[in-house]
């Protein structure tokens, strides 16, 4: 942390910090929304990566410019809603499965929305970050991850908790050193030094070599991952919907290999009528 170039610093703290929302609201929505529904609104960092790459670096993003990006966003979007939002148990009808999800929407859903711009705005940083100063990445990760933890702790204190008697159970060291936290403090450590730093630092150097709104489709592939180990390790049997799902969402990564060329002369071809 300490080796960060000063050029870097601000950038670093502003990422951070809409890291922090990304994972603060993320965690909101979950007391009234479905995992599944969050899941789903938070692959809209597919949608906010352009955006951004069109508004700030001026890049031309628009349908005829990067007809991949958009297409891509579009499959995988449809990819994460038929993972999440449909299911594929016997007798449900995918009409009912949709007004379910749809009846669900709150509060939860609009903070949701805020998980996926905290996040895109963080993945555009840190690529930016990672083009001016490619040798940066380990710095870069730590500033990150210290910031979002700055902002946890701030949050964790105006939330009252450490209030409420039996606290230190539940934070450092006393939550290693409970014999009944222990699975607790497994799952801590594990979503913190796997998901969350070495996930980043992956992701930061991956972000200095593929543009954000292409690591975006990639990343968003998560609940089609998470299908597929719990298929392998807990046994769940994978549904129609499944199917579909990583069948769209595999198809939008390699869409996003594809050349804007590509994906017009493909068009072209196949509106030209046959002899």
């Amino acid at each position: 942390l300490l080796q960060l170039k000063p050029s870097l610093r601000t950038q670093v703290l502003i990422g951070g910090a809409f890291v922090s929302m990304g994972y603060i609201s993320q965690s909101v929505a979950l007391i009234d929304t479905s995992p599944a529904l969050v899941s789903f609104l938070g692959a809209a960092t597919v949608i906010v990566c352009p955006i951004l790459q069109w508004a700030v670096d001026k890049k031309p993003m628009s349908i005829k410019d990067a007809p991949q990006t958009w297409l891509a966003a579009f499959l995988c979007m449809s990819g994460v809603a038929a993972l999440e939002l449909f299911d594929a148990s016997p007798g449900v009808s995918f009409s009912s499965s949709l007004a379910e999800s749809v009846s669900r929407l709150g509060v939860g859903d609009a903070l949701s929305l805020f998980q996926a711009i905290g996040f895109g705005i963080g993945m555009f940083l840190s690529g930016k970050m990672m083009k001016q100063e490619p040798d940066q990445a380990l710095q870069i990760t730590a500033g990150m991850v210290t910031t979002t933890a700055f902002f946890a702790m701030l949050w964790c204190i105006s939330d009252g908790w450490m209030l409420e008697p039996g606290w230190e159970s539940m934070g450092l060291p006393g939550l290693l050193l409970n014999p009944e936290m222990r699975i607790v403090a497994l799952a801590v450590a594990w979503t913190g030094i796997l998901s969350t730093s070495t996930n980043f630092c992956i992701e930061t150097i991956a972000l200095g070599r593929v543009p954000s709104s292409e690591a975006s489709v990639i990343l968003a592939t998560e609940p089609l991952w998470a299908s597929l180990f719990a298929a392998l390790w807990f046994n769940e049997q994978f549904g129609i919907n499944d199917y579909i799902g990583g069948v769209l969402m595999i198809s939008a990564c390699l869409v996003n290999t594809l050349k804007p060329s590509d994906i017009t002369s493909c068009f072209l071809k196949s509106s030209q009528p046959s002899d």
